[in-house]
């Protein structure tokens, strides 16, 4: 109920991250059409050697996060953030593309399992978080020009930006070690 709340409240950001996000897909889409002849045996030679390559989660997610939030205190992490929303709606719409291209049928279902299993939870706790860090420069603005003293409430945010990273490092964690294994069970979509 609170979370409805929540996304009722903000849904003019839930909107316009929606739109930045598809924004990026767009782009990465044309990207994908216009590069996909180039990357034909790139993508080929990728397939064959995917059971051996190994990927990590919960390293850059952590990293991206953590710096978000401290670019935040110093007022520029909502700008990053959009940035970064833009290049992970370019990376699923260029992937996305590249696959279905490549792969045909089989390559959409794969991108679209790996995409449930590792982007879609990332990008809605993306969303939170982006909210959080949001609340976060509007009260040290009003802080530092209005005078109010919104250290309860900027500690209360921080608190809740580290609960949802720590959530988000145990669902990586998890992703980089059962995750992969349910993804790893699709590759034979890719021969």
């Amino acid at each position: 109920k609170k979370i409805r709340t929540s996304l009722k409240k903000q849904k003019e950001i839930w909107l316009f991250l929606i739109i930045i996000l598809l924004f990026g897909f767009g782009v990465g889409i044309y990207f994908g059409i216009t590069e996909s002849s180039f990357l034909q045996s790139t993508i080929a030679n990728y397939a064959l050697t995917l059971k051996e390559q190994t990927i990590s989660f919960a390293i850059p997610h952590f990293t991206i996060l953590s710096l978000l939030l401290v670019l935040s205190f110093l007022g520029i992490g909502v700008p990053f953030a959009l940035a970064y929303l833009f290049y992970e709606g370019m990376s699923l719409g260029f992937c996305g593309t590249v696959f279905c291209i490549a792969f045909g049928w089989k390559g959409f279902l794969f991108i679209i399992i790996f995409y449930l299993l590792a982007k879609i939870p990332f990008l809605i706790l993306y969303a939170f978080f982006f909210q959080k860090i949001l609340l976060i420069v509007k009260s040290l603005i009003s802080w530092i020009i209005y005078k109010n003293d919104k250290k309860d409430y900027l500690i209360k945010l921080t608190i809740g930006c580290f609960i949802l990273i720590i959530f988000l490092l145990i669902y990586d964690i998890l992703l980089d070690f059962l995750g992969i294994k349910i993804i790893q069970a699709f590759y034979f979509l890719l021969n």
